[in-house]
């Protein structure tokens, strides 16, 4: 490899790197798809949804709540809870499920 194309490697590699551990739009879009596929039957996953099982909140409203922080929301979704399916999400999938619940807060 030549000295100019190992250079370009290297930036096109530190650039891939920076970006995909940078919360975005990307990650919130496949926490959209991760909770439409695996979190509508029981909460409303879109704002403006009511959610289907009465006694799971709606997504909107979890990112309302003041414990709704990145470190909040991912202690809890590492977490078993009585109430919920006891399932493993993925560390990258919890990212994406915390961006988008994070992207559901409504401005003050």
């Amino acid at each position: 490899m030549s000295g100019s194309h190992a250079c370009l490697f290297f930036v096109a590699a530190a650039f891939a790197a920076c970006c995909a551990s940078e919360p975005g739009i990307a990650s919130a879009t496949q926490g959209a798809i991760f909770a439409q596929q695996w979190c509508a039957e029981c909460h409303a996953v879109t704002a403006g949804q009511q959610s289907p099982n009465p006694k799971a909140p709606a997504f909107s409203a979890i990112a309302n709540e003041p414990s709704a922080t990145d470190y909040g929301l991912h202690v809890f979704l590492k977490s078993t809870h009585e109430t919920m399916p006891n399932f493993r999400i993925s560390p990258d999938a919890i990212d994406d499920l915390v961006d988008y619940i994070r992207s559901l807060k409504t401005q003050p």
